[in-house]
């Protein structure tokens, strides 16, 4: 006596069998597969070169290109600087030209890149940067001329930086500014670009007026006001503006200079000597007498050394300062005990902190130097200037999140190509860093950009995530072709696959489980959340399924500019409901965290357009599979099938076949025998008669079949997966239906027994 299931709708015995230990799907097989970059330069959001599209003067560099050249053949480019006066942006109070910003970023957008924006109110160009409405409003500023600084009859106008109406106004148009473009995936950055001449955070080209850190932070904190989700990017200038002066008082003083170790060092021992000298002092020219005193009026510091690869060391000739009261006849002493240099963060150049004890306090016409000698002749190499330090400024930009922008890399040569490597230390693992050159053609005219390897050297040792095309683009490109995939292969974030294991075949009901390796081998991380990602795709190129490792963040990989360290990350996923069997495709890719690709991969394989990378196969399959061997109709209606079901591992001894007959929309018949097992894997046959009812002529009925599992009744997973089959898990074995005459025929499915899409 058999009863009708009611959950599942098939026949089975009335003493339902003991819940039994179900065996395990063996562990699916693994591929394993090595990655090596393919030195690709590689355009990815956040990082890359940028063209000037406005410079300080808006008709150069990227304004003068055609509007159909989208510089298609520049490798690596990936962001569009707007530089550009406040006067051009808001010529008439409440009327803005929004225009000169939208036009090149929508002319670019098809290539990807962002924008960043430097609005400025200082030119020694345009007589009003700062909209001259602002100073009829009542904005009080000075006429300057550059070189002279404020003068009467200067041909431009600087405003007052600390004046309440001009901060007013000025509050009133980034407020307008944000509102258009804060949070915009197509904006990278703005800069605090109201402070200082050109933006640039100084007036030493324009009034020399001299300004506190107060009014710095007041500029950048009206940034902060209105720009609460894109980066704001301060000047590295801001501490090299004019200032109030810097005396020397009794006691201990501190001094700084900043050195780039120029390949032509590389091997060799230096010797350095420091002092002070204040104008017009007559002897020795003008230098103050030191505690350790040569013929020089200098003071030995110690040895520099730096090895054939570059790398650089410091021994001192002594760590102690004399207090003031053992000076005796000397003015001051000094010493150099801790050299800042990091081999690993920033290997090109160092900071050469110096002390000095002064017996007296002195003004700030008194300055330092320092000289670096060949030991053997005795002959000065270097001698730079003192560079400004603040640590105060610096700390509340990095602890506010504010990012840096260096202005002046190689507007020097030589050892002074560059000086706020060491500051940058404090921003770029958190805040991102933009460098940009001299104009090119004025270093080269100078002497000053040689084969332009100091830009190199100046990408890793700031971490830069951007660095300018400071010139003509395609001139610049032409003869610095070698220099730009160097830095491309550098420059901002630069993710590697290094090994991933992946399964080859697995059952539907398995997890998928994968490891890899990857690395960040640039110079910056990125200051967005990226994951890594395994996507599946059909035989038409569908998307199956997408497997996102949220807990592989990629921002975090560590970055050494020498030998990045690989993170392996271990994860295992469930694959999607309703996902058909079959042959899939495995790509992986590197995006958001619902898996939409967003990074460009240094891999040499088969690239979906998506930036998606395929890696290999996966075979999904289920448990079983199930198929007519031979079907009769008897003369009493009923439909004889004799049927084989292909076990690919060991199922649950509970488990049971069942027959179903589907007719007028409803379950019209449900049974099957009890005495097939399919613990073992291979074939079993299983015979079955299936009574059918009265069809009229033209009317079908259709025969599923399926394996379940009694003691997972009312669970979604009751039914075991076939090969293929509808989302219900029953295999369609096929038809029968009545002819004109209504005569029976049995029509099967398709061998392997799948839906018809």
């Amino acid at each position: 006596m058999q009863r009708m299931c009611v959950c599942c709708g098939m026949a089975f015995c009335l003493l339902t069998p003991a819940r039994s230990a179900e065996p395990a799907p063996p562990k699916p097989p693994l591929a394993t597969a090595q990655f090596a970059d393919n030195g690709a330069e590689l355009t990815n959001p956040g990082m890359g070169w940028a063209l000037h599209y406005y410079d300080n003067i808006p008709r150069n560099y990227g304004s003068r290109l055609e509007p159909s050249d989208r510089l298609t053949d520049w490798p690596g480019l990936g962001f569009l600087y707007l530089r550009i006066p406040w006067s051009y942006i808001e010529p008439e109070e409440n009327v803005f030209n929004w225009t000169l910003l939208d036009t090149p970023m929508e002319r670019f957008r098809s290539r990807g890149l962002q924008a960043g924006f430097r609005i400025t109110c200082s030119e020694s160009w345009c007589e009003y940067a700062t909209p001259k409405w602002v100073k009829t409003a009542g904005a009080k500023g000075y006429r300057f001329r550059p070189g002279a600084g404020t003068v009467k009859d200067g041909p431009y106008w600087e405003p007052d930086f600390d004046d309440p109406v001009f901060l007013d106004k000025l509050d009133h148009f980034l407020a307008v500014m944000a509102a258009r473009y804060d949070g915009r995936d197509d904006v990278a950055f703005v800069e605090v670009g109201s402070f200082g001449v050109w933006g640039e955070g100084h007036t030493w080209a324009s009034s020399k007026k001299v300004y506190p850190n107060q009014t710095i932070i007041r500029h950048i904190d009206l940034y902060r006001k209105h720009f609460r989700k894109t980066p704001i990017l301060g000047m590295d200038d801001f501490l090299s503006r004019p200032r109030p002066p810097l005396a020397w008082r009794r006691g201990l003083n501190k001094r700084g200079f900043d050195m780039v170790i120029i390949p032509e060092w590389y091997g060799h021992d230096f010797l350095l000597r420091a002092g002070l000298w204040r104008p017009g002092n007559v002897p020795r020219s003008g230098r103050l007498l030191p505690y350790k005193d040569d013929e020089e009026r200098t003071t030995h510091l110690g040895i520099l050394h730096i090895d054939a690869e570059g790398r650089a060391r410091f021994d001192a000739e002594t760590t102690e300062l004399p207090s003031v009261d053992h000076l005796g006849k000397a003015e001051f002493a000094v010493v150099c005990t801790d050299m800042r240099y990091d081999a690993d963060e920033q290997p090109h150049s160092l900071k050469i902190p110096l002390r000095y004890r002064l017996a007296r306090k002195e003004d700030d016409k008194t300055h330092p130097f320092l000289h670096l000698l060949d030991p053997q002749t005795n002959k000065e190499l270097w001698g730079p200037r003192p560079e400004a330090e603040d640590d105060q400024l610096t700390s509340y930009m990095a602890d506010h999140d504010i990012g840096l922008r260096d202005d002046s890399i190689l507007v020097q040569g030589g050892a002074n190509a560059y000086y706020h490597a060491t500051m940058a230390q404090k921003f770029w693992r958190h805040a991102m860093v933009a460098i940009e050159s001299e104009h090119y053609g004025g270093s080269v005219a100078r002497g000053c950009w040689g084969d332009g390897s100091a830009f190199l050297f100046a990408v890793e040792d700031y971490h830069a995530a951007y660095a300018s095309i400071h010139w003509w683009p395609h001139e610049f490109l032409q003869k610095n072709r070698e220099l730009v995939r160097r830095i491309n292969l550098r420059i901002g974030y630069r993710f590697q696959l290094r090994q991933m294991h992946w399964p080859t075949r697995l059952y539907l009901d398995q997890p998928f489980p994968v490891r890899w390796s990857w690395r960040n081998a640039g110079v910056a991380p990125p200051y967005t959340d990226y994951y890594p990602c395994v996507t599946l795709k059909d035989a038409d190129g569908g998307v199956a399924a997408v497997f996102v490792d949220t807990q592989a963040n990629l921002r975090h990989l560590p970055v050494s500019l020498h030998a990045p360290p690989e993170q392996t990350f271990s994860r295992t996923f469930t694959l999607p409901l309703f996902l058909p069997v079959g042959t899939y495709a495995v790509f992986v890719s590197v995006g958001d965290c619902t898996g939409h690709p967003r990074i460009s991969l240094p891999l040499d394989r088969e690239n979906d357009g998506e930036k998606r990378y395929r890696i290999g196969s996966c075979v999904i399959q289920g448990d079983y599979n199930a198929r007519v061997a031979d079907a009769a109709i008897d003369a009493s209606n009923a439909l004889r099938l004799d049927t084989v079901w292909t076990v690919h591992h060991p199922l649950n001894a509970a488990v049971r076949v069942f027959f179903h007959l589907d007719y007028g929309g409803k379950l019209a018949w449900a049974g099957g025998p009890e005495t097939p097992r399919f613990t073992r894997v291979g074939d079993v046959p299983v015979s079955v008669t299936i009574p059918l009812p009265q069809l009229a002529p033209g009317e079908s009925a259709t025969v599923h079949a399926g394996l379940w599992q009694p003691q997972r009744a009312g669970r979604a997973d009751e039914r075991c997966v076939p090969d293929a089959g509808a989302e219900d898990r029953r295999v369609r074995l096929g038809v029968v239906r009545a002819d004109d005459q209504g005569k029976l025929t049995f029509i099967p499915a398709d061998r392997n027994g799948s839906r018809k899409k």
